[in-house]
């Protein structure tokens, strides 16, 4: 299988054989007219231009995306750390209701058969 670039390669090369007149002579001669061929291969690759360019802009937008998710996952986090810090302190620290709370940072690093992994979010409808 060819990759894109190959196949833009040979599409390329196609055209390039068409367009000289040497060779356009000699498929005119056996009844076949490049310039329909011509002009349809080069709209396809216009079209594969327009698409990469699409994709380019695509992927940028995935980054920022996922740096996005990223920086509100880190301000949930504080956010639900600090709040978690504060009950502990509320419910003072070595008390057993302070240490079911530290529980569930521990629960969440490490899991086996006996501690299983904090659940997931409800998937929303």
């Amino acid at each position: 299988m060819h990759t894109i670039t190959e196949k833009i390669g040979i599409v390329n090369e196609l055209i390039a054989y068409m367009q000289n007149p040497d060779n356009q002579a000699a498929l005119t001669a056996k009844n076949f007219d490049p310039a329909p061929h011509i002009a349809r291969l080069q709209g396809k690759l216009t079209s594969v231009g327009n698409l990469t360019s699409e994709q380019k802009q695509l992927e940028v937008q995935k980054q920022n995306k996922t740096a996005e998710v990223q920086t509100t996952a880190y301000d949930a986090y504080n956010d639900a750390s600090g709040t978690l810090d504060a009950m502990m302190g509320l419910l003072g620290k070595g008390t057993t209701e302070a240490r079911k709370l530290q529980t569930i940072r521990s629960r969440v690093r490490k899991h086996d058969t006996t501690t299983p992994p904090a659940p997931e979010p409800a998937a929303k409808p």
